[in-house]
């Protein structure tokens, strides 16, 4: 297969991670036309820390730190592969990653995405499976739940796809991948699944989980504000509701007391997933 796959990985202030990151690249069974590093406004120490990789990467520095989604959304502009796949700054690819992808790709002509499973893995935990092993491809419907999660760092993109859609919305810090597919599956494209494990998520050296549930609740809440009319659309006033609620049990999670509340106020209301009648699903599933 060609060698036409742009890796992009942004960087911010994760020296202690980002050497498994690109040797796990630089050891695909395919390898990658191009490796994008973008340094999203790191510190000086740590941006040191990029300059060994001037000779097989092309190295991108952006003056400010402005997130992960303008981060991606940079390596994208630069790319020069017919695909692009990204990579964190502290995930790892299994060495077949690319190749079975980009098979994949090849053997699917009217997929867009493709993702995968993966390890999560942490160092004071077993090791837990994403699995990823719903029906091909994702419509619209499931996507606007939190019940089908696609991993940016799983996927691999036809580049037109990327650039059509204007990339990440950078206005998302935090559920920007989430936001994306949503905006995917509206358009129509394809997003389908190789069910095997092709990486290894890191889920460490964090900040506090507690805080980050909290903050990923506002930005749950602001997906849902941007996409209301699709939750209407698919699900009525009730998907609002069940979006809502859900992303609130999710955030309350090892909270002491509030848990309980939130647990007690699911089981009067309900998450109801239905579909409503008339809807007319944007992403095409025969084939």
């Amino acid at each position: 297969m060609p060698s036409d796959v742009s890796v992009v990985v942004p960087f911010h202030n994760r020296e202690g991670y980002i050497d498994q990151a690109i040797q796990s690249v630089m050891a695909q069974t395919l390898a990658p036309l191009e490796i994008i590093i973008v340094n999203d406004g790191s510190q000086e120490a740590s941006r040191s820390f990029l300059d060994r990789y001037a000779g097989i990467c092309v190295v991108v520095d952006l003056p400010v730190t402005v997130g992960v989604a303008s981060a991606r959304n940079e390596g994208v502009r630069r790319a020069r592969g017919r695909y692009i796949a990204f990579l964190d700054d502290d995930d790892i690819w299994l060495p077949e990653k690319l190749a079975a992808q980009r098979k994949y790709m090849n053997e699917h002509p009217e997929c867009s995405v493709v993702h995968s499973g993966g390890w999560v893995f942490s160092a004071d935990k077993p090791d837990t499976l994403h699995k990823c092993e719903w029906p091909r491809p994702l419509t619209l419907a499931q996507a606007l739940t939190h019940e089908y999660w696609v991993v940016t760092p799983t996927m691999l993109m036809r580049s037109e796809v990327a650039q059509a859609l204007g990339g990440f919305d950078p206005r998302f810090r935090g559920s920007e991948d989430h936001e994306f597919i949503i905006r995917c599956c509206a358009a129509g494209y394809r997003i389908e699944a190789i069910h095997q494990p092709l990486i290894r998520i890191r889920r460490e050296g964090h900040n506090s989980l507690t805080r980050r549930r909290w903050w990923r609740f506002t930005t749950h809440a602001r997906l849902w504000w941007k996409h209301r009319a699709l939750y209407y659309q698919a699900y009525g006033a009730r998907g609002s509701v069940s979006f809502l609620l859900s992303s609130l049990h999710l955030a309350s999670m090892e909270t002491r007391y509030l848990d309980g509340a939130v647990r007690f106020l699911c089981r009067i209301i309900k998450v109801k997933w239905k579909i409503k009648p008339g809807y007319h699903e944007p992403v095409r599933c025969e084939g």
